[in-house]
């Protein structure tokens, strides 16, 4: 048996509370019968109001302290067992950009590009789990949902977006990577300390991670993760999802459920085509592994195709980059106990409420002695009166 909450201070504080309640239960006796004095003789009350059965109070009051010292004892979190557990502590911001414009819809990678995407993400964010992920969606405009650490809820927010309906169309990555810098920068941003200046911004790895097919059609992408990294001191993975060559964009009526394919304004069937050039304006995108050469050609860059996956390979990554904070540690885990304590002590409370503070007197005055004397009294001088009038 251990104590989850074993500062002195909440000791200190549950023994005021103990004691206070204890003398006011005490004070409360001494008072109720100060002011039945005032009333009168306390047996002659006694006689005609509810017995005030001591005892019973006495054992209203004690179930109650009981109760309450249960009740301040679960607070204390008693603990039972310990079991060791290995947890890794990665100290990451991660921020996770996804592109949904139409191409995504694309299947030369099963099931679908976007649909590849959501399984890759939920599966790195298992391994991302207990730290601080937040999420973008973008096409010609991106969509940002702020940092937590529910995973569970940055998979809800990519669930709610189809590339069919977004809008505007369009794929800007320099403008999610800009929102992803926004991000990183809200949740890390110096706080005002009690003198009046400013804590400085913890040691935590930021991380952006990109997916898209690459068709950027604006802005300059490269420029904006440069900004990233200098600004916020953020590396930025890129993922291009797809295979080289060209395809078409079947789309899914989410009425009726009939697939077509995308046309152009023109009326020609539309497709989307991955290129070197497009691969290789990507890996400019991304940062460089080695910070002190910028220039190099190793990247954090990836290629999500038809077979494979990625997901390990960014985790993976991601525990070089900070292998400081990411070294697992063993923490030991115990069952909590706290009920154990609140079950007696909810008990207790019920008995002590149900428990009357005493009883109506049920004595008869013609069955007390003093009363059959005053009977017999009676009845004799009731029966002399009868015979003086005979």
């Amino acid at each position: 048996m251990r104590i989850g909450h074993d500062h002195l201070w909440l000791w200190v504080v549950l023994a005021v509370v103990l004691a206070v309640a204890a003398g006011t239960l005490v004070a409360g006796y001494f008072e109720r019968r100060r002011r039945l004095r005032r009333l009168g003789s306390v047996r002659a009350l006694g006689a005609s109001l509810r017995s005030r059965a001591p005892g019973l109070r006495t054992i209203k009051g004690a179930l109650f302290l009981l109760g309450l010292g249960g009740f301040l004892f679960a607070l204390l979190r008693p603990q039972h067992g310990g079991r060791e557990q290995l947890i890794r502590q990665y100290g990451l911001d991660v921020v996770v950009a996804v592109d949904f414009s139409k191409s995504m819809l694309a299947e030369d990678v099963a099931p679908s590009r976007i649909g590849r995407v959501r399984i890759e993400i939920a599966r790195l964010l298992r391994e991302l789990e207990g730290n601080r992920v937040g999420a973008v969606a973008f096409a010609g405009d991106a969509i940002a949902f702020p940092i937590s650490t529910d995973v569970s809820l940055v998979n809800t927010f990519f669930r709610n977006f189809d590339p069919a309906t977004l809008e505007p169309p369009g794929t800007a990555i320099g403008r999610a990577i800009r929102k992803s810098q926004l991000l990183l920068d809200e949740v890390n941003k110096p706080v005002e300390g009690a003198a009046g200046t400013a804590k400085p911004k913890d040691d935590r790895a930021r991380i952006i991670i990109v997916f898209t097919d690459g068709e950027d059609q604006e802005g300059d992408p490269v420029a904006a993760a440069r900004r990233a990294e200098e600004e916020t001191g953020a590396r930025v993975f890129v993922v291009q999802v797809g295979e080289l060559g060209g395809t078409t964009i079947p789309i899914k009526d989410p009425l009726t459920g009939e697939i077509t394919l995308h046309h152009t304004r023109s009326g020609e069937v539309a497709t989307t085509e991955i290129t070197p050039q497009m691969e290789d304006k990507l890996q400019e995108v991304a940062s460089s592994r080695t910070a002190s050469a910028p220039d190099s050609t190793d990247r954090y860059y990836r290629r999500l195709g038809a077979e494979g996956s990625v997901a390990d390979a960014i985790e993976a990554d991601i525990r070089k980059l900070r292998r400081s904070e990411m070294e697992a540690r063993k923490v030991t885990l115990y069952d909590e106990l706290y009920w154990v304590a609140l079950l007696p002590a909810a008990a207790l409370f019920a008995a002590e409420a149900l428990l009357p503070a005493g009883w109506e007197s049920r004595r008869r005055r013609r069955g007390e002695p003093g009363n059959r004397q005053q009977a017999t009294g009676n009845g004799q001088r009731a029966t002399g009166n009868g015979d003086e009038k005979r």
